[in-house]
């Protein structure tokens, strides 16, 4: 079996770091934003970035259990971002 951090050792340390500064610059948006569709696109970039982070962790870690977390994670941010959707657009959910 690979050593992935042996093999992917800084690439994998750079991509961590763009994707928390992606997660930093998203966070200042949630609370900064003017608008409130502003708000709830940050926070769905929020929820896309931490599943990156935690995919390129498990790759780096070879964890099949923590691919599995980040895909149950971007199945539940995808139907949040859903239902906040269609709560703004109508003004109810169901």
């Amino acid at each position: 079996m690979i050593d992935p951090v042996a093999t992917f050792g800084w690439p994998v340390s750079i991509a961590l770091f763009v994707a928390t500064a992606a997660l930093f610059m998203a966070v200042y948006r949630v609370f900064v934003g003017p608008t409130i569709v502003d708000r709830v696109a940050a926070a769905d970039a929020i929820g896309n970035t931490i599943v990156i982070i935690l995919a390129i962790y498990a790759f780096a870690q070879d964890s099949q259990f923590l691919i599995d977390i980040s895909l149950l994670l971007a199945l539940i941010s995808f139907i949040g971002t859903l239902a906040v959707a269609k709560y703004i657009d109508r003004g109810d959910v169901i």
